[in-house]
């Protein structure tokens, strides 16, 4: 059974802050910030980014009680940034981004970042709100503190045309476009399901060989400095 949205309802937007919400109108266009260092990059580049990292991780190890051992546990401390500023670097040259990715949403359209994420030229789009059949959101419901939350996991934009677009909350900032979008009243339905496995994958290929090197790194400047 479809749920409606009230703004008010904690359980869909729970922690929201938009900047500057307090004083929205009819007249707003409000624009949401993307993140973009978790975009999926290509198998090979994010084998050898996993390599690199734990490669650079245990390194150390082949030369135990050594200068040389200490120096490269220094070294592993410094890598995390580097691993995010070179992943960051990688994902904006694989598609094409220049300049910082926002959604905005306003009484008259919808305007998304586009380019393989959502299988369009890159660019922004630009959905009128005249050409919006219906917007789907898909949710996954838990409890939390004896409070239900309803995760939004993705939205189904379809369009007269037929077309449907859809945005993943991997990707998009779904909770505070679906905030801005029941503010404008935007014809919403609800859908409530589970999980999607399908973004596994990419999940441990960004935050696998950060974890591996933290934990190992970790135990190594115990053992060397403390």
């Amino acid at each position: 059974m479809a749920k409606k949205i009230a703004l008010d309802d904690r359980s869909w937007f729970y922690n929201l802050y938009i900047k500057g919400m307090r004083n929205f109108n009819a007249q707003s266009d409000v624009g949401l910030y993307v993140v973009n260092i978790g975009y999926p990059l290509s198998l090979g580049v994010s084998l050898l980014l996993l390599i690199l990292m734990v490669g650079l991780a245990v390194l150390p190890l082949n030369y135990p009680n050594t200068e040389l051992a200490r120096a490269l546990v220094l070294i592993n401390i410094g890598l995390l940034p580097v691993y995010l500023i070179g992943r960051y670097w990688l994902v904006r040259r694989r598609y094409g981004i220049t300049g910082t990715l926002r959604c905005y949403v306003s009484q008259q359209r919808i305007a998304i970042p586009a380019n393989a994420i959502i299988n369009k030229p890159v660019g922004q789009l630009e959905l009128q709100r005249d050409d919006i059949e219906r917007i789907t959101v898909k949710y996954k419901s838990q409890m939390h503190r004896l409070h239900v939350r309803n995760h939004i996991t993705a939205c189904d934009i379809k369009l007269k045309s037929g077309e449907v677009i859809t945005l993943n909350a991997m990707y998009f900032p779904l909770k505070h476009i679906v905030y801005m979008l029941c503010f404008f009243d935007y014809p919403l339905t609800t859908l409530h399901g589970n999980w999607s496995w399908a973004f596994l994958p990419n999940i441990i290929a960004v935050t696998f060989p950060v974890l591996v090197n933290a934990v190992v790194t970790g135990m190594l400047v115990k053992h060397y400095f403390l």
